[in-house]
């Protein structure tokens, strides 16, 4: 294994690799535009939820607002160098195989990072629908757990920086990706287990739960006004499979013609398709947060001691919470 300062070998064998590829400007003009989507949305929501103030009366709006902190984070930083890539045909980072490495690091991070707010948000429409208290759910406040999805989702990108045979730069999926080599494939494989099996196994047990909730008693919940968050649900079910066909591409053997493929779109669009979580995440979580009523007073009284009580009635007459109608 090479360390951090050793890996004259590696960045050798990285400079000697592919990184060209076909341009692709139309569908870089067309990444360009959706991305841009992306940005507006995330960051529009965002600031109605800190304008509205909704982190001070709903635990969810919490998550959701650190969430679009980091799509945004990811459509910024991440997609522009991908955008670069498809434009030129030419890899960006060709010439530090150190920033390669980083742009993994942050990657790995980033998607970690979302996938625990999912399950964070998940969680929280389950307690929404079961009256679940939130610290019976969670023991943790909602800060520190954005805080700690950081510190886990680092570490779980942390041989990324110290080996330097993880990260390859992919000329089919124009981005830096897992290599193919022992330390690569071990990389890639706990990085799927607990960046993405794990939070989306939980997560989709809490959204099955919700719907075993609502086809229990749909009368009852089409009365409240939430028997349609079902719509909402089958959408935070696919979350998990946008990666799913770049993971599957990253494994392939480098020698494969599909992973080798300098021309093919698809394998681009393999690439966006990974990212397309970021793009829609403001329209599922911001229509979460009017479709599905969160229990105020179980939720925000009990973690939020600053609220006072007038805040929370005022707030419960303008919001028909869920949780005092069943």
């Amino acid at each position: 294994m090479y360390g951090f300062f050793n890996s004259s070998e590696i960045d050798e064998e990285y400079y000697n690799s592919t990184h060209t590829s076909a341009p692709s400007p139309i569908l870089a003009l067309i990444f360009t535009i959706i991305c841009i989507i992306g940005v507006i949305g995330n960051a529009s929501l965002l600031v109605y939820i800190f304008a509205k103030k909704l982190y001070q009366n709903f635990i969810s709006s919490r998550f959701i607002g650190h969430l679009c902190f980091t799509n945004l984070i990811a459509l910024l930083v991440l997609v522009p160098v991908i955008i670069h890539n498809v434009f030129t045909g030419v890899n960006l980072l060709q010439d530090s195989n150190m920033l390669c490495r980083i742009q993994v690091s942050i990657t790995v991070t980033v998607w970690t990072v979302i996938a625990m707010m999912n399950l964070c948000i998940a969680g929280v429409h389950l307690l929404t629908f079961a009256r679940i208290h939130y610290e019976q759910l969670f023991g943790l406040t909602p800060t520190k757990l954005c805080i700690l999805s950081w510190i886990i989702s680092w570490l779980l990108s942390l041989p990324s920086l110290t080996n330097g045979h993880v990260a390859i730069y992919g000329p089919a999926v124009r981005t830096c990706v897992f290599s193919h080599s022992d330390s690569g494939l071990k990389f890639l494989t706990y990085t799927m287990i607990f960046g993405v099996f794990i939070p989306a196994l939980f997560s989709s047990i809490a959204y099955f739960r919700i719907l075993q909730t609502l086809f229990h008693s749909p009368i009852v919940f089409q009365s409240l006004g939430l028997y349609k968050s079902r719509f909402l649900v089958y959408f935070f079910l696919l979350g998990p499979l946008y990666a799913l066909p770049f993971y599957i591409l990253t494994a392939l053997d480098p020698s494969d013609p599909v992973r080798m493929s300098q021309d093919t779109l698809w394998t681009i669009g393999c690439t966006m398709f990974a990212f397309v979580p970021c793009i829609i995440a403001p329209l599922l979580y911001g229509a979460s947060i009017f479709i599905i009523k969160e229990e105020d007073m179980a939720l925000t009284a009990r973690t939020h001691t600053k609220t006072g009580t007038g805040a929370y009635h005022h707030v419960a007459h303008q919001h028909n919470m869920q949780a005092q109608l069943i």
